[in-house]
């Protein structure tokens, strides 16, 4: 799969069934999370570029739409995803624009760590078409984000949480906001109390708790408890995700 543009599709816990379109080269990010699934960041970038260039997304794309596997079960959604951030390449507004123009009948999902918006503003233009963002926070100050997800150092984190908050005004499709909690790190009642100030700024249609399921980068890594994880649920207003798929659990009201 490293060398693919596209990826299945496969079924999501969120979106159901998903085509994942990969916009980067393996692990070409601007940060280098202790947990990541994928392992650890081997291109550590703050640089928009044509990392996989537009021409041959959209031409794996064109072939997919006239495939008998996407005529006989369309996927849900279209998702960017993949093995790194999808918003550092260049040509990534090009590709929503050809999407938009030839699967009008699917949803378009972008899965993003939701760091650049905050430092290209041109990114706001791109978004123009997509359905669904699903942007990451896992830090309420600084100090925190610097050891869950290790940034590019010219990666500025108040600038970050300035972009998703802009990112509510300007967008007018879904933002449903992902906190990966680590045991020990973002998880106790000071961090918690931080990360609830953050999110309430940036008020996310939906907030989705998640937690390690794979093998992380770090192998010291651990997830709370589920008991845990329902209780920082239900403070931060947000919902439980877990490992069986399309399954999300939803804290009572308080």
């Amino acid at each position: 799969m490293r060398g693919k543009c596209l990826f299945g599709p496969i079924r999501s816990r969120r979106l159901g069934s998903s085509l994942g379109i990969n916009l980067t080269p393996y692990k070409t990010c601007n940060l280098d999370c202790v947990y990541c699934e994928c392992g650890f960041t081997t291109i550590l970038t703050m640089e928009r570029g044509e990392y996989i260039s537009k021409e041959e997304v959209i031409e794996s794309l064109s072939r997919y739409r006239e495939s008998t596997r996407f005529r006989a079960n369309p996927p849900s959604y279209l998702t960017f995803a993949g093995f790194g951030e999808p918003t550092l390449n260049s040509g990534f507004g090009e590709i929503v624009h050809f999407i938009r123009g030839h699967f009008p009948e699917n949803r378009l999902a972008l899965i993003t760590n939701g760091t650049l918006f905050g430092h290209y503003p041109e990114l706001f233009t791109e978004l123009r078409g997509i359905d669904l963002i699903v942007p990451s926070l896992d830090a309420g100050r600084e100090g925190t984000f610097n050891r869950v997800n290790r940034p590019h150092p010219a990666l500025e984190f108040e600038r970050y949480v300035e972009g998703l908050v802009r990112l509510k005004d300007c967008f007018r499709g879904e933002i449903w906001l992902e906190v990966f909690m680590v045991e020990g790190i973002n998880d106790t009642e000071e961090e918690l109390e931080t990360l609830r100030e953050k999110i309430n700024r940036i008020a996310p249609h939906r907030v989705h708790i998640n937690s390690v399921d794979r093998n992380p980068a770090e192998n010291w890594v651990r997830a709370p408890s589920f008991n845990k994880l329902q209780e920082i649920a239900r403070f931060l207003k947000g919902e439980v995700i877990v490992s069986s798929p399309s399954c999300v659990l939803t804290p009572p009201p308080s």
